[in-house]
């Protein structure tokens, strides 16, 4: 599969095999062009998303599954340093990661859903996920997940690790698209997105414009292994599996490990 039509145009994507950062059976990719006809327009009414710096840049690389002909559009949005101080929380950190997946289905050729890290409850240490797709009726759940292990995910140790978060699924039909780009916005000062769910005007906050990159096996190494403040604990390489986003914080950062490993054994016993 080296061309794919979407949204009635073709695309030629360039596949990288030595890419390890997926699952058996997955495929990553890039495509330049796909990238920017479908990147997320980001709005900042607050100015949360700008302070202390905008964003540098909005990585992205593309999953593609064959047997199931789906692909994932995987967007990273960067920023260098975080300030923010949440519910008496000090939450400021070098280097912050929010990510945006808009995922299409190659045998239509049409956006199926698209998923945005979002809030969530205290129980989520503040974390959830957006999922826009084709149900019929909002609903929210607690759903139980498991990373890959080491190897597509640095940090998933033999077996995976085990993590909980909240998803939230609306109709895709709620969510306002700019040609084929999803709406969003910055909510809080830890850069957590929402979708917009209505009519909005740019005079609402200043889009942000941070410059697009490859999310490719380069970028990837620098953020899981050089980034010594604040390395990279998203597992990339199973988007299509619920929750989508999978978070689980590398081995240096035990504080968080343990918070997780509490939350996640609630989670059992609710």
């Amino acid at each position: 599969m080296s061309t794919v039509e979407i949204e009635g145009k073709r695309y030629a994507l360039d596949y990288d095999p030595r890419d390890t950062f997926v699952a058996p059976g997955l495929r990553a990719a890039f495509c330049d062009e796909i990238a920017k006809d479908f990147m997320p327009a980001i709005f900042d009414p607050w100015g949360h998303g700008a302070k202390p710096h905008p964003p540098e840049s909005i990585a992205y690389r593309l999953v593609v599954d064959p047997e199931n002909q789906r692909l994932c559009i995987l967007y990273e949005v960067y920023w260098i340093r975080q300030d923010c101080t949440w519910m008496d929380l000090n939450k400021d950190h070098d280097h912050d990661y929010e990510q945006i997946q808009v995922h299409i289905d190659l045998e239509t050729g049409r956006t199926a859903r698209v998923v945005v890290s979002s809030v969530g409850p205290v129980s989520c240490a503040g974390h959830g996920v957006e999922v826009y797709s084709d149900t019929p009726q909002p609903r929210a759940e607690m759903v139980e997940y498991t990373t890959s292990p080491k190897g597509a995910f640095p940090w998933g140790g033999d077996r995976g690790q085990d993590s909980v978060t909240q998803v939230r699924e609306m109709p895709i039909e709620q969510l306002v698209f700019d040609d084929n780009r999803p709406v969003t916005f910055v909510l809080n000062c830890y850069h957590a997105f929402a979708g917009y769910k209505g009519r909005y005007l740019q005079r609402e906050g200043g889009e942000l414009n941070p410059r697009l990159v490859r999310l490719d096996r380069g970028l990837l190494n620098k953020w899981y292994y050089h980034h010594a403040k604040n390395r990279f604990g998203h597992d990339l390489s199973k988007p299509f599996d619920e929750p989508h986003i999978m978070y689980y914080p590398p081995p240096e950062d035990w504080v968080s490990r343990i918070v997780y490993f509490i939350l996640w054994l609630l989670s059992r016993l609710s």
